[in-house]
């Protein structure tokens, strides 16, 4: 998606070197069944509004299929800036929110947008995040097709663990790339992610159920066959993918960093073999939003 160009997001650049202006940075991941609200500001603040430091992200995730998601986005919005202003020592003037967005779901973030600027339109600037953004090289054959998650979750990966290295992002999709050691994106596989695969099987048959992977206790791989079905539909279901994984890092060349990621990692780390040694990182497409939100030095 093109950067968002609209009257209120063209305004006079932001300043919040003084407390005349609350900054709040804010990175939007939307997904296909789920937007993630990373945050960054002038202090990390804990629920209770108290200054705090912690290691992660600070990360809201809200579903897609909840009626009132835009509305609990904008609402999140509103109560992280009343927690950052009652941080400061000084008092405030007024808030305003620079929001990056990666989208990989045209569909919600086209809507999103425009309840931003409306509920923000005094002091808002939204853009969307494009591989153009990426610092890695990318050589596929249209750079600008990849799906942004990847593109950001392969960054994220870089910074933080020794290349090459394969990412595996399990969400709705499960996406498996490779970055080389010299840090360039050279592609990768899409797979059908474990829910998908369990819907597809549902709705294809008559007696098969849609399994809710969040309430089955997943990371326990069965060691033997199914003995009901929907113990054989998980074991059918998580060996595809981590044997797909497998087979994979086996093309990619073997000697590589394995990073797993996304809404499903644990799922998977669980059940690919121990000597891969897959390392989990539940949130890297929110880690690779708080690096580009970081504000410019000099």
């Amino acid at each position: 998606m093109p950067e968002d160009t609209s009257p209120h997001n063209t305004q006079a650049e932001f300043n919040d070197s003084t407390c005349d202006v609350v900054m709040v940075r804010v990175g939007i991941d939307v997904g296909n069944t789920a937007i993630k609200v990373v945050t960054q500001s002038a202090v990390d603040v804990s629920a209770g509004g108290e200054n705090t430091t912690t290691k992660g992200p600070l990360l809201r995730s809200i579903s897609l299929r909840d009626p009132e998601w835009i509305t609990k986005c904008i609402e999140h919005l509103k109560d992280l800036a009343e927690k950052v202003a009652s941080c400061r020592s000084q008092d405030c003037d007024s808030v305003c929110y620079d929001i990056r967005i990666a989208s990989v779901n045209r569909g919600s973030a086209e809507p999103l947008v425009a309840a931003l600027d409306e509920a923000f339109f005094d002091c808002v600037r939204v853009r969307f995040v494009t591989y153009e953004d990426i610092q890695l090289q990318i050589d596929v054959v249209y750079p600008d097709r990849v799906g942004i998650d990847r593109l950001l979750g392969a960054e994220a990966a870089f910074r933080r663990h020794a290349s090459p290295l394969i990412i595996v992002d399990a969400g709705t999709t499960v996406t498996v790339d490779f970055v080389s050691d010299e840090g360039v994106f050279c592609g990768g596989a899409i797979l059908p992610g474990l829910e998908m695969q369990t819907a597809a099987l549902a709705a294809g048959t008559d007696a098969l159920p849609k399994l809710d992977w969040a309430s089955h206790r997943c990371r326990e791989m069965p060691e033997g066959p199914g003995r009901d079905t929907v113990a054989a539909m998980r074991l059918g279901v998580l060996a595809s993918v981590a044997g797909a994984v497998e087979r994979l890092v086996r093309l990619y060349g073997g000697a590589a960093t394995l990073v797993v990621t996304g809404g499903d990692a644990g799922c998977l780390v669980d059940a690919l073999p121990s000597d891969l040694d897959a390392v989990e990182e539940p949130h890297l497409v929110a880690r690779a939003l708080l690096d580009l939100l970081q504000p410019e030095k000099g």
